[in-house]
């Protein structure tokens, strides 16, 4: 990906999705490849994960979100509340 670029993952069911984004967001562990988060190398090592979390958002699918507010301000809460964005 280039700075300032977004991208959405989508498929089927069952294709690897959330595992994907759990490994990016170093909740789980990937067993192949490499992944690296502006310059920071994702392994078992890694020692400034607040500051790759910090950069790596993740929104769940139908838990954690607050049923009072649209998708987008869901979307916007931690941004504007964490980064003042």
């Amino acid at each position: 990906m280039k700075k300032g670029e977004r991208i959405v993952v989508c498929g089927p069911s069952g294709s690897g999705k959330s595992t994907l984004i759990r490994c990016i967001n170093r909740l789980e562990e990937h067993s192949a490849g490499k992944i690296v988060v502006n310059g920071h190398e994702l392994t078992s090592a890694v020692k400034d994960i607040d500051a790759v979390r910090s950069e790596v958002g993740m929104v769940f699918q139908s838990f954690n979100l607050f049923p009072h507010l649209t998708i987008v301000k869901n979307l916007m809460l931690a941004p504007r509340l964490v980064r003042k964005a």
